[in-house]
């Protein structure tokens, strides 16, 4: 009796338009029922490593195909199980995994056991953290408080201020008797600062200072844009290490400015009822016209792992749609329905669109 495989693939593409009512899956599974399709989608495996690893066998081929023919399901699943295979070959390339390491690419029709099947997956999956671990060492290294991808954490500061960290985010407090300084290292904090007109309260990003004048203000590092956002009060934002020399503004409730590093804060914009930018404190992801592939790397900061866009985003329209943080794998399979795409699933930290 053959072992059903279990690989790193497990697959999705059933998308259920209400965003509203699904829940994540990474909250837990609610179910000790077995799901049919479960049943399917092993079959489906099985078949896809045996033919891949049976090329030519007249017999097999004659069997896969009275399988095929007995379920429209069975079609549904192997193509999304072939769908899975190309697509952790595209992210093996995608992060440069030698080939002396992992042989991934589908393009090369070769022998392929369980082994290789499974090893190679997961080779693409671990690149995906590798590759994240590396980028955030130096970062968690000089962090004083940090968030990890989706959540959220409220830090009470010395002076009495407290620090919404959003997700992804981490910050270095520095206070002294002259001044309050926190350095927002990565990601993206809200500020409910403390009055104290003896020290200064300055949150410094991208070569910026966004210093409170009493207030609460957001401030998000970008990584090649910084964006200050002020929810109540007033802010002065200024950019010290400006090449045209120090250049400043004052911003007031509702005004929001960006700026790059080395460069001069931009124009001044404002924002009638509450900013898109701060949805995130009650839960949201507030999508208002942006560029397809843009609401991608947006919904992407908040969920632990990858979602990885392999359809071309410049065929797509713009997304305009609220997120519940809740329940977020649900609206990115809402998002792909409603443009077309399908949502693969390779565990629970990697989902691709396409």
């Amino acid at each position: 009796m053959r072992r059903r495989l279990r690989p790193c693939v497990r697959v999705s593409a059933r998308t259920d338009v209400d965003a509203g009512n699904m829940t994540n899956p990474n909250e837990g599974r609610l179910s000790d029922v077995p799901d049919p399709r479960d049943a399917v989608d092993a079959a489906a495996q099985d078949w896809f490593l045996r033919l891949e690893g049976d090329d030519g066998d007249a017999a097999a081929q004659a069997e896969f195909r009275a399988w095929l023919a007995a379920d429209p399901r069975h079609k549904a699943a192997y193509d999304e199980v072939q769908a899975a295979w190309n697509a952790a070959g595209e992210l093996a390339s995608a992060f440069a995994i030698d080939d002396e390491v992992a042989t991934v690419t589908p393009m090369r029709r070769r022998r392929l056991t369980r082994q290789t099947a499974v090893g190679g997956l997961l080779a693409a999956c671990l690149a995906l953290f590798v590759a994240g671990a590396a980028l955030d060492l130096p970062t968690a290294l000089r962090a004083d408080h940090a968030t990890a991808a989706g959540e959220q954490r409220r830090v009470a500061l010395p002076d009495g201020s407290t620090a919404l960290l959003n997700t992804d985010t981490a910050i270095a407090v520095d206070y002294s008797t002259t001044g309050r300084r926190i350095s927002l290292l990565k990601g993206e904090a809200l500020f409910l600062v403390a009055k104290d007109k003896s020290r200064p309260f300055d949150v410094l990003a991208l070569g910026g200072r966004a210093r409170a004048l009493g207030t609460v203000y957001a401030v998000r590092d970008g990584g090649d844009t910084a964006e200050v956002t002020v929810a109540e009060g007033t802010v002065r934002v200024s950019a010290p290490l400006a090449v045209d020399g120090e250049s400043a503004v004052t911003l007031r409730t509702g005004d929001r400015v960006s700026y790059r590093p080395g460069e001069a804060p931009g124009a001044v914009g404002h924002i009638d009822g509450e900013a898109p930018q701060l949805a995130w404190r009650r839960g949201m992801i507030v999508l208002d016209g942006m560029p397809f592939a843009r609401a991608v790397a947006e919904i992407d900061r908040y969920r632990p792992g990858k979602v990885l866009l392999l359809a071309d985003a410049t065929k797509l329209e713009p997304v305009t749609a609220r997120l519940s943080l809740k329940a977020l794998d649900g609206g990115i399979r809402a998002l792909a329905a409603t443009h077309g795409l399908h949502v693969t699933q390779v565990t629970d930290y990697l989902l691709i669109m396409r």
